[in-house]
């Protein structure tokens, strides 16, 4: 294990919480997460007198409530201490992150007031609401955005999880109501449905302390428990053209018939996805090298694999002038892995390239806590990884990849 990387996991009035003490480190980082996200939407939320479905697009809504929340101010009182606060949803969660080079004590205090209390009106909601609308508009404009929704659409149905944009549509944000916002709040921001990753040159006795005296233990309500999705399809291509000459292309595939006995077994699985993917597409693959030298592309290609409790799929987007000519290009490299398998050279390279990025994970405090969020939400040790794919071997990789892509 790296100097300094060792994580320390400790759960404090109910609080899930996992410190990395980095000396020499002049900042510090803060990330509070909320089991809440884009997939909660349609769950239900129970109360005496409440009993209704989600509407889409809440738990971005709500993040948005907290931030502006008119008692705290929270934009001033971090920005006063010369802290920055940012905050985000995806799928899975709700994530609110500190970044200061002192005062941590102070942040770690208000970052924990901050969503332990809020007085939703409709006022608020109805002024927000404004504000996310434009939001909705500017993300219906972003071609590759759409593109993406639709590519997740076609995966696993209209009715998943994952096919709604998580800042919801009109429709969804024009029923929310402050009613609808307090029993969200109520049910979902309890300590015992949050995690608090701090990382920093810090003293773990006196972290725990100041965490000890904010929060106090909460009762956690029933939270929806989510099987995974079932894929309506393996493999799904879509192409948005962006103006007369160039069009995103997108091509995804789901994972199937996946049985997870560990969690190693299932960081094992993941990266041998990976380093498939790196040799089949990556970098330092013969589909870049080739599609480069004959301009098929303009900027990067983007290869990424999803994971979650509840999903897992690869997909490859580009944004091109010749979306038929590149298809027949990814078509030609899946038939030219099949046909010669994966060689030494290429396996041991593609192995090591994803090795020295996670290595890098850990001298970068944003993806260093958002890799811990990660895969402790899967019930996964984020330091676990690097020995697990030292294990992989080329066969295995070759199966993982006639199962996920070469079908």
């Amino acid at each position: 294990m790296f100097t300094g990387s060792f994580i320390e996991k400790k759960k404090i009035n109910g609080l899930e919480t996992y410190l990395v003490n980095k000396r020499g480190f002049h900042e510090n980082y803060i990330l509070l997460s909320i089991d809440f996200g884009g997939m909660d939407s349609h769950s239900i939320y129970h109360e005496k007198e409440c009993n209704g479905k989600i509407p889409y697009g809440t738990a971005h809504f709500l993040e948005h409530l907290i931030i502006q929340n008119n008692q705290f101010d929270a934009l001033h009182r971090f920005g006063g201490m010369g802290s920055s606060i940012n905050a985000s949803t995806n799928f899975e969660y709700t994530s609110y992150v500190i970044s200061c080079t002192e005062q941590l004590e102070l942040n770690i205090q208000m970052i924990l007031k901050l969503i332990q209390s809020i007085s939703i009106t409709n006022d608020m909601v109805e002024k927000e609401k404004k504000i996310i609308k434009q939001e909705i508009l500017h993300s219906q404009s972003n071609k590759k955005a759409k593109c993406f929704s639709n590519l997740l659409s076609d995966l696993y149905g209209d009715e998943s999880g994952v096919a709604q944009p998580i800042v919801g549509n009109f429709a969804s944000i024009d029923s929310l109501d402050a009613n609808i916002m307090e029993k969200c709040f109520q049910k979902f921001y309890s300590i015992e449905n949050m995690k608090l990753i701090i990382i920093g040159d810090i003293i773990p006795e006196e972290i725990y302390s100041i965490i000890g005296d904010e929060v106090t233990g909460s009762t956690l309500k029933e939270k929806n428990g989510y099987l995974p999705l079932l894929p309506v399809k393996r493999e799904s291509l879509k192409i948005e053209p962006i103006n007369t000459n160039q069009s995103v292309l997108l091509l995804g595939s789901t994972i199937a018939n996946e049985s997870v006995a560990s969690s190693g077994t299932d960081i094992r699985n993941e990266f041998m996805i990976r380093i498939g993917l790196e040799i089949l597409f990556g970098r330092t693959s013969d589909f870049q090298q080739k599609i480069y030298s004959h301009s098929l592309v303009d900027r990067d290609i983007d290869v990424k694999y999803e994971i979650s409790n509840s999903y897992s799929f690869s997909f490859l987007s580009a944004i091109t002038s010749k979306p038929c000519v590149l298809m027949e290009e990814i078509r030609l490299a899946k038939n030219k892995i099949q046909a010669r398998s994966i060689d030494d050279y290429e396996f041991l390279i593609s192995k090591r390239r994803i090795i020295g990025m996670i290595i890098d994970v850990y001298d970068n405090p944003t993806k260093l806590a958002n890799s811990i969020l990660h895969y402790s939400t899967r019930g996964m040790n984020f330091c676990d990884v690097i020995k697990v794919i030292n294990k992989i071997t080329k066969k295995e990789v070759m199966d993982a990849l006639y199962s996920h892509i070469l079908i």
